[in-house]
């Protein structure tokens, strides 16, 4: 059994860089819809491709939406410190020296 999947462009993004464009897009698989923001760059020879995707199910998009739609006044400022991120226990901070 064939299964089909349904790819809607909702919006293509241009940036400072001409080399780069975003898309946002809608699927619908299996009566499941997501959403994926994809970063696209143009190559020389080969023309636009995806260099990388971010899959976002319905919830994720949703509050995606609604941090973007804010105003600037709404926005409330919060030092992000290091230790408090989630991930900050898997990550290994490695040092850098100049020479």
């Amino acid at each position: 059994m064939k299964t089909t999947v349904n790819e809607v462009l909702l919006g293509s993004i241009s940036g400072n860089e001409h080399d780069q464009i975003i898309e946002v897009v809608a699927i619908e698989e299996k009566g499941q819809s997501r959403y994926e923001i994809r970063l696209l760059s143009f190559g020389e020879g080969i023309g636009w491709f995806v260099q990388k995707t971010l899959p976002l199910d319905s919830t994720q998009a949703k509050a995606l939406a609604n941090v973007l739609s804010r105003t600037d006044a709404s926005f409330e400022t919060k030092l992000i410190k290091q230790d408090e991120l989630p991930t900050s226990k898997k990550v290994i901070n490695l040092p850098f020296y100049k020479s």
